[in-house]
């Protein structure tokens, strides 16, 4: 089993998520989905690709663009690949085997409860208890 998030890393994480405006909070959940949920099965585990989550998050391509380059500056993904072909990987903390977002989203569904309300309400309390 995984070991735990340490309270300086979940501590970490949380600071750098509310530096974050809302928009990009709600796009790191749709490439958070579609790394470890999503349907397309040819990439890598982890990975999002640029076609799935433009078609899944509802901005026009110069708002995912400007959601994605401050993603990237903001050290929360990482970009591989040119276009069409890009591949994104979120970038985060460690838990034993499993990066911050594949735990978040499991212990999410395991409370049938979206990742928005971490991550875009803030609420971490019921998934990073101490």
């Amino acid at each position: 089993m995984a070991r735990e998030l340490t309270v300086a890393a979940r501590q970490r994480f949380i600071e750098r998520l509310e530096q974050l405006p809302v928009q990009a909070r709600r796009l790191l959940c749709v490439i958070a989905r579609q790394a470890y949920q999503g349907t397309l099965r040819s990439k890598a585990p982890g990975r999002a690709t640029m076609p799935e989550i433009h078609e899944a998050c509802g901005l026009d391509v110069d708002e995912l663009l400007g959601m994605l380059a401050l993603l990237k500056d903001s050290h929360f993904v990482s970009v591989e690949g040119s276009y069409p072909f890009e591949e994104l990987t979120l970038k985060g903390e460690s838990v034993g085997d499993q990066g911050i977002w594949e735990t978040l989203l499991t212990r999410c569904d395991s409370n049938g409860t979206p990742p928005e309300t971490a991550v875009v309400n803030m609420q971490f309390e019921p998934w990073f208890n101490s």
